[in-house]
Formats: C-alpha cells, structure tokens, sequence
C-alpha cells in the first residue's frame, strides 16, 4: 500500500451522533491511510472514557482524541470539521461537557511529541482570527492549507 499523504487526514462535515461516532469515524481515516493498526480506534474510544479530550478554548472546542504508541503505525494528525457540534468531557475536568466543533486526531509515536502538539494546538487556538479561518474552511484543501499554515 502506497504511503499516506497528510493531506488525506482531513475531514470535513463530519456527522457524528456523539464523542464516540466521531471518534470512530476519524480514526476510519486514519486506518485506512495506514498510519495505525486496527486496535487503533477501539483504543482510542476506551482511553477518551479514562482521559477524555475536549477542551473549550477561548473561541472555540475542541477535542484530541489519541491512544497509546504500540496502535499506531506511524505519527500523524487528523483534522476532522464536525458537522455540528458534538458532546466530549473536558480534558481537566471530566464533570464539564464542552461542544467541540473540530477534532485533532493524533496518531502518536513519541509521547513527548504528544506535548508539544498540545501546546501548537491550544497557542493556535487562542487567537480568533485563526478560529475563524478554520470554521471558515468550506473544502478539504481549504481546510488542510489553515492546517499547514498554522500548526504545521
């Protein structure tokens, strides 16, 4: 199998029913790109029980789904544009419900890379007029370019 591009780790209206369907359906993409094995996304679905992932951000929630290394087959991250909002317990704080509007998957190899794609993420996330670029995004390449442009 031919390797994955970054670019097909991009979703956009993505129809979930809840934190779980949203879960699943994004690591669909991941599974099949090849960038993890497929214990990959029940993982993912049990440790969100455990550690959930929402964060409500200045602008904007959002949530960052993501397992252990041995499910994962190479690193990667994707990005998911929710196609309503869907229910996620907040990460420091598992009684506060957030509606997170996107998803950053992360498929991680490296722990500590873990770290530092949190913190890109919630810096990014802080100013507006990036919130506002990525809710704006009416494409998948419109949506993947503010992906390249701010976190890379």
């Amino acid at each position: 199998m031919e390797q994955a591009t970054f670019r097909e780790l991009i979703a956009r209206d993505v129809d979930a029913k809840n934190a779980e369907d949203a879960i699943r359906q994004v690591g669909q993409k991941f599974l099949n790109a090849g960038f993890v094995k497929d214990t990959y996304i029940d993982a993912v679905v049990a440790r969100e029980v455990t550690y959930p992932t929402g964060l409500q951000l200045a602008d904007i929630a959002v949530a960052m789904p993501h397992t252990d290394p041995q499910h994962v087959n190479r690193p990667g991250v994707c990005i998911a544009q929710l196609a309503h909002p869907v229910t996620f317990a907040h990460m420091g704080d598992p009684d506060t419900l957030v509606e997170a509007e996107m998803l950053f998957m992360m498929a991680i190899k490296n722990p500590d890379e873990q770290v530092e794609l949190l913190q890109k993420v919630l810096s990014v996330f802080q100013q507006p007029e990036v919130v506002a670029e990525f809710r704006a995004a009416t494409t998948d390449d419109e949506l993947f370019a503010a992906a390249q442009k701010y976190i890379g």
